[in-house]
């Protein structure tokens, strides 16, 4: 007898999907699982909406954090340790107690910023970046416009990649301000995607609200980017 299937290559066939799907589950469940637990913030005015792992679901911290991407967090690292200049940060925010941002701390108390065609000053000099490309996007209303990424570093930090696109827009271009004693300015890495310190509406965050390191991707919708470390240089 010829030109008979063969079932059992079929069967070989579904393995992989098999396995895959069942790492998904697998994961899923614990990430569910590690969201119990601990909550609290810094603070005792501080609301308990923490956890180790978040899911990201916006672009506003672009390249470095991709939406999609679930964090694993370094709960409370900064309830013994001071914020830095470049550091990312998980935080909440007293006009939105119920809500969990993840941003770049880059200016500390006492510090002048301003943000001037799309560049970053600390008390009136300017943030070492270097251009690394400029490409046209085009979203999903079909409109196209450039995108500019750009490598920045703060003295004695990882460099780390953010991206502009219109260095004219009202949120490149702000006043300076002076951070208060107990607040931080914060910026998203996708400067023109991003509700951040530049905008009287979020405004600057307490010291009290800032709890969590990001240290890990440990899933991602982009498989790719599973095991990618936060923190260091792209």
């Amino acid at each position: 007898m010829t030109g008979a299937p063969r079932p059992p290559a079929r069967r070989k066939l579904r393995i992989p999907a098999l396995v895959a799907g069942a790492i998904l589950a697998v994961t899923v469940a614990a990430l569910g699982w590690l969201t119990v637990g601990d909550t609290n913030g810094c603070a005792v005015d501080a609301p308990s909406v923490f956890s180790p792992t978040y899911h990201i679901s916006s672009a506003s911290m672009a390249p470095v954090i991709q939406e999609g991407d679930w964090l694993w967090a370094e709960r409370r690292y900064y309830c013994t340790h001071e914020p830095q200049r470049g550091d990312l940060a998980i935080f909440s925010m007293p006009k939105t107690p119920q809500a969990i941002f993840v941003k770049r701390i880059v200016g500390l108390p006492g510090d002048r910023v301003q943000v001037k065609q799309a560049e970053l000053y600390i008390n009136g000099e300017p943030i070492a970046r270097d251009w690394v490309e400029s490409t046209i996007h085009t979203d999903a209303s079909g409109e196209s416009r450039q995108l500019t990424r750009f490598m920045e570093t703060f003295p004695d930090h990882d460099r780390y990649a953010v991206e502009v696109a219109d260095v004219d827009a009202p949120a490149e271009n702000t006043e300076e301000i002076t951070v208060p004693a107990g607040q931080y300015f914060v910026l998203g890495d996708n400067r023109d995607q991003s509700l951040d310190s530049r905008m009287s509406d979020f405004g600057l965050v307490p010291r009290g609200f800032i709890a969590d390191r990001p240290m890990l991707v440990p899933w991602s919708s982009d498989l790719g980017r599973i095991g990618t470390r936060l923190g260091a240089s792209p």
